[in-house]
């Protein structure tokens, strides 16, 4: 049966390519590899029979693979690095064509053990990251090197040691040591190390990894909740303060998370949010003119500056707003079925969103169980009510609030 080998040939120089790497090559019908390593690739394998391809994108070179393997070739995929680490091999098994494929991988040595090799660290104790193609916030960042003692990154061409210097800076991470390594393998190899202020100047090149060192790496501790009497809130309707814990519980919130609140009110669970995650974002929503105000108010008395709020309508607003990983929906202003379907368009893309709406109306309970079950079957609801209670003479009574529903889905 023919067969698809995903071979990894290191940083890039010939002399890391493995002999069984170079062995599989000439025993392949094809072997495909980006143009720019392909005449280094022929030269090492000397005399065989298979072709050399070019790799084009992603999924035409997934469908020439298809072909081949079907004509009974057994196929050769070159990548750089190892295929482990944050390379084709988890692309390829995410797409469908590759579900009938039999693959084996033969790793190679990846630029970030290079890079641990010529500055002396091991790596059994750091986390890895990638900021090659990928969307990281510059928070996410900060708080793997603030509780971490060594994280690795593959950097891109603009997301450099530079780049992830000044960040460091911006996050009062000064007493940090970065590492970075550039062109590793080659002639013009270039390893250098400083501190943040020393490395944000520097120049480097597109090929290139870093490394940040943390003398002192320490767990970002979550902050008590609030009162409600902690907030500004004249008469703007605010979410009370055991509705807004069972909210809090229910969006799983994480330190970096990037997070939407719309219909945010005098802004109690966004500045529960800003507060829970302190090195994320939260965009509240809010159309009132007084709400909007309060939660102005409300961010500069607790000094939540990664709150970013928004005087508008949730259709007029959301489309502009960077991806979220929660969103809570505490007023929709009738608007929920788009601002759903907005939130659905973007999970498909990148993945899933965790939603938690919260409906005190017949109308919107109804509303928000119809569109949800469209989107996620398995959908949770509670329904919270909480007693307050207070004194008549000699005696004690309960005064109850009106019933909330707590939704919560994965879109």
């Amino acid at each position: 049966m023919s067969k698809l080998t995903i071979a990894g040939i290191g940083p890039g120089s010939a002399g890391y390519v493995m002999p069984e790497t170079k062995y599989r090559m000439q025993q392949a019908g094809t072997v495909i590899a980006a143009r720019r390593i392909l005449p280094m690739l022929e030269e090492i394998c000397g005399e065989t029979e298979a072709a050399f391809s070019p790799m084009g994108k992603i999924a035409d070179t997934l469908i020439q693979i298809d072909s081949l393997l079907k004509e009974g070739q057994d196929v050769v995929l070159i990548v750089s690095g190892d295929p482990l680490m944050y390379s084709l091999y988890k692309t390829i098994c995410n797409h469908p064509v590759s579900k009938d494929w039999t693959m084996e991988i033969l790793p190679g040595i990846g630029s970030l053990q290079m890079l641990g090799a010529a500055i002396g660290e091991t790596m059994e104790d750091a986390k890895i990251l990638s900021v090659h193609g990928r969307a990281m916030t510059e928070g996410a960042i900060a708080l793997a090197v603030t509780e971490n003692p060594k994280v690795f990154f593959l950097c891109s061409k603009e997301q450099g040691p530079g780049w992830l210097s000044r960040i460091m800076l911006e996050y009062g991470l000064d007493e940090v040591t970065v590492y970075a390594g550039s062109d590793l393998s080659y002639e013009n190899e270039r390893i250098l190390s400083g501190s943040p202020s020393q490395m944000a100047g520097e120049e480097y090149p597109s090929l290139c990894v870093a490394m940040i060192r943390n003398p002192a790496p320490r767990q970002v501790l979550r902050p008590r909740f609030l009162t409600d009497q902690d907030f500004e809130r004249a008469k703007t309707p605010m979410t009370k303060e055991e509705i807004r814990v069972l909210i809090l519980h229910k969006m799983r919130l994480e330190a970096d998370d990037v997070i939407w609140d719309i219909g945010a009110g005098t802004g109690s669970v966004s500045i529960e949010c800003a507060r829970q995650a302190p090195f994320g974002q939260v965009h509240a929503v809010e159309r009132d003119d007084l709400a909007v105000s309060l939660i102005r108010k409300n961010k500069e008395k607790f000094g939540t500056d990664n709150l970013v709020v928004y005087h508008g309508k949730a259709e007029e607003t959301i489309a502009d707003l960077p991806r979220p990983d929660k969103v809570f929906v505490g007023g929709s202003g009738g608007q929920l079925a788009m601002i759903l379907e907005r939130i659905a368009d973007l999970s498909s893309r990148e993945g899933k969103i965790r939603v938690v709406i919260s409906a005190v109306t017949i109308e919107t309970i109804a509303e928000t169980n119809e569109l949800l079950a469209k989107y996620d079957p398995d959908f949770d609801v509670i329904q919270a009510t909480v007693g307050r209670g207070r004194k008549i003479g000699s005696y004690h009574i309960v005064d109850t609030n009106n019933p909330v529903m707590i939704f919560t889905a994965m879109l």
